[in-house]
């Protein structure tokens, strides 16, 4: 039985071993370049800083870092007020919905005026005095009935 995860690793080690070895080969090379070369100093100088500014990995300046920052603080601002939004929009939009149909539902009654079923309906005049209305009886008996009350009252 053989490990496929070994196996991959060894090979990994293995072209790892074979690019440092090349790159050591590389240095060398352009070591004894610059040794035999019969230019100047400052030509074997611009060589080797070309060679090294190559392999050089080198961190970007801090003004860009600042810059990418930036732009993706910018960026995720917008993206999120863009998202709250149209999840605000699309909420008040649903619930206005809601509002119509309660409001067609009880557009012939208000509620606040209706007792539940099973109770006597009651009657309220304009001084906020309230009667029981019968169901036998007229609306006329009922104002009369009222103003009896109210004569009495007083």
């Amino acid at each position: 039985m053989t490990d496929d995860f070994f196996d991959d690793e060894q090979e990994l080690m293995e072209a790892d071993a074979a690019a440092a070895s090349s790159d050591a080969d590389m240095v060398e090379q352009e070591a004894a370049a610059v040794s035999n070369a019969s230019d100047s100093d400052d030509a074997a100088d611009q060589k080797s800083a070309s060679g090294n500014a190559a392999r050089r990995n080198d961190a970007p300046p801090f003004w860009m870092v600042l810059a990418i920052a930036a732009i993706a603080l910018i960026l995720g601002v917008v993206i999120g007020y863009m998202i709250g939004t149209s999840a605000t929009l699309a909420e008040l939009g649903s619930s206005s919905e809601q509002m119509a149909q309660q409001q067609d539902q009880s557009a012939g009654e208000l509620d606040s005026t209706q007792l539940p079923e099973g109770h006597p309906q009651l009657s309220v005049d304009q001084d906020g005095n309230a009667t029981v209305v019968d169901s036998g009886s007229s609306s006329a008996d009922s104002s009369s009935a009222n103003a009896n009350a109210d004569a009495s009252q007083e």
